[in-house]
């Protein structure tokens, strides 16, 4: 009995279980899949941005939608919605994506055709039309203002002249013209320019200016260029960030089931939205000329501008041994990073020291510790600084010098001086032996082997060893630190290997970080250090143009010149122009400069 009751009870379970899951199966698979497209609003105002839904029903595994391109609109996805809901019994699933277009022009514009599959099914919904009016402005007239968002914000480069000389100081500007005003948080440009060398922009300026009848916001940013080579170099173009600022229209067509979508609240508060916007100037193109050979002086090393020059020398008066120090001063509009100080010669009877490079806005300094060798020294010599005048299109040579000094001769009691006792002769009092006075050991002291002494044994020897050695060890550190602290030339090479390591697994850091600016600022900044070191050059007169004949001169291999002249190509580009960057490109770049320095490790001596 109880045996068939438990058998009625499970077969009315399993035909509960059934009954419920055809009930369900209806209710989920009774829905029929459909797509619809909403908008916002029909009629819009310029500047005034519209939102678009497109809601699949029956269906909540969908992917967004992709819209095709549609002209004289700036679309943005803002996300997807999904809505869940049973009535009397039924499942009801829906999923909504949202888009928000902002019309760049007054007129009619269509969003065309759009085609959507949904569980392998192709929905087609048709082209929808929206008219774009102009903003009303009071006391303008239409024909005052402007009918596009692209008159009312742009951006524009302006050079001076299309024609310049290689390493030419070119001033620039880069101007946000806004008649909105619109923009916000707008950020520093970034100007595309191969073959150019540039520093950072300077704080922009800001002020207002009436064109054509409209006040216009003006953004302007200044910067100087300078043309790194020959030929016709396109410049730009510019790109700018801003963020702008639009009023959203939603018409009670947001989000379904949202409280807030009520006549009410639409007009109470006022709906505003921040996009972002990428402006793009026109690229210029300037022709850049080659330095003329007629008249080029012999000690030119680059220099382009106008320029002053001044030495000052000091103290005057000194004795054999004592420094001078020989002050240069460079000051002028031009490229001052790639100027090379004249330098000092070394057969003027002169020990020279690494001279300090100062650099600040628009002027140069050096310091240099000069030594006299001789009293006969009776002055410094003159030197002189080369450049080209793009304005006069000359070589001009500033000659500073020569400086009369007097140097003395150091006293008798100044010099060093080894003092030793004087030979003499010692008297000594004969002694014979036994005949004097002999006290007596109450011990014998220490009894040992007789001939086994301590001056013959093993250990004294080699306590003796170890003691020479350590002094050789001394005298060649000593020899070495002196030498390091006195030739500056050694010192420089020695450092060059330890520190080209250094920055080669930073800039191995920097790949694996993806600091893509970072890694080309430590690429240039190690290859700098290392051939300026190598060469004894100073680093910020380390280019390609100033090295490039000294490494000839050594027979290092063309192809170990070219890959670097690569990598300094490479660096240029990267930093100032902001041209493409990947992780392939980035190695590529570390493995030219690691086998470029292993070479001139192994064969620049």
């Amino acid at each position: 009995m109880k045996a068939d009751h438990k058998k009625s009870r499970l077969c009315l379970v399993v035909a509960l279980v059934t009954v419920c899951f055809c009930l369900l199966s209806a209710v989920v698979f009774s829905q029929e899949i459909s797509v619809q497209a909403e908008l916002s609003s029909r009629k819009v105002t310029l500047g005034t941005a519209v939102q678009l839904t497109i809601t699949v029903e029956g269906e909540g595994n969908v992917a967004p939608v992709q819209l095709p391109a549609m002209e004289g609109f700036d679309v943005q996805y803002v996300g997807p919605t999904t809505r869940m809901s049973f009535i009397n019994g039924q499942q009801s699933i829906s999923k909504s994506f949202i888009y928000s277009l902002f019309p760049l022009k007054e007129g009619q514009l269509e969003i065309p055709q759009i085609n959507i599959v949904v569980a392998g099914k192709t929905f087609t919904l048709n082209p929808i039309y929206i008219e774009v009016v102009a903003a009303g402005t009071p006391g303008a007239s239409p024909s005052q203002q402007p009918a596009t968002i692209e008159e009312q914000l742009y951006v524009v480069l302006k050079v001076p002249k299309s024609e310049v000389y290689l390493n030419e100081p070119l001033p620039i500007k880069i101007i946000l013209f806004d008649g909105g005003p619109l923009a916000r948080n707008v950020q520093y440009p970034r100007l595309d320019g191969i073959g150019f060398a540039m520093g950072d922009f300077k704080q922009p300026q800001q002020y207002q200016q009436i064109i054509n009848g409209l006040r216009y916001n003006i953004v302007e940013f200044d910067n100087t260029i300078y043309p790194t080579r020959a030929g016709e170099l396109k410049l730009g173009p510019v790109k700018l960030q801003v963020n702008i600022v639009v009023n959203t229209s939603s018409g009670g067509q947001g989000i379904r089931g949202s409280p807030f979508e009520d006549d009410f609240f639409n007009a109470f508060f006022n709906r505003q939205q921040t996009r972002p916007m990428d402006l793009e100037s026109e690229p210029v193109t300037v022709n850049v000329l080659p330095l003329p050979e007629e008249g080029k002086p012999a000690d030119f090393s680059g220099a382009v501008g106008r320029y002053d020059f001044n030495i000052s020398v000091s103290p005057a008066e000194v004795k054999v041994g004592d420094p001078i120090t020989l002050r240069m001063t460079i000051i002028g509009q031009g490229n001052l990073a790639a100027i090379e100080m004249p330098k000092f010669s070394l057969e003027a009877g002169f020990k020279l020291y690494d001279s300090q490079i100062f650099e600040k806005d628009t002027v140069k300094k050096s310091e240099q510790v000069i030594i006299p060798q001789s009293e006969t020294i009776t002055e410094v010599p003159a030197l002189h600084f080369s450049y080209f005048d793009h304005e006069l299109k000359q070589y001009q040579t500033i000659t500073k010098g020569p400086f009369p000094v007097q140097v003395r001769k150091l006293e008798e009691g100044e010099e060093f001086k080894v003092v030793g006792l004087e030979a003499g002769e010692r008297n000594v009092l004969p002694e014979t032996l036994g005949e004097d006075i002999v006290f007596i050991k109450m011990s014998p002291g220490e009894l040992r082997l007789r001939g086994k002494l301590f001056y013959n044994s093993r250990l004294l020897a080699g306590l003796i060893a170890g003691i020479v050695l350590g002094w050789i060890g001394v005298f060649m550190y000593f020899r070495r630190t002196h030498r390091i602290k006195t030739d500056i030339v050694y010192a420089r090479r020695l450092q060059a290997p330890r520190q080209a390591k250094q920055g080669l697994e930073k800039a191995k850091k920097m790949i694996a970080a993806g600091k893509k600016g970072e890694f080309y600022d430590t690429v240039f900044k190690t290859l700098q250090q290392y051939l300026g070191n190598k060469l004894h050059l100073p680093s910020g007169a380390v280019m390609f143009e100033t090295i490039q004949a000294a490494l000839q001169s050594r027979n290092i291999e063309a192809k170990i010149i070219s890959d670097i002249k690569t990598v300094f190509e490479e660096c240029d580009m990267i930093r100032y122009a902001l041209a493409q960057i990947d992780e392939p490109r980035m190695r590529n770049t570390y493995q030219l400069l690691a086998s470029s320095i292993d070479h001139l490790e192994r064969h620049l001596k």
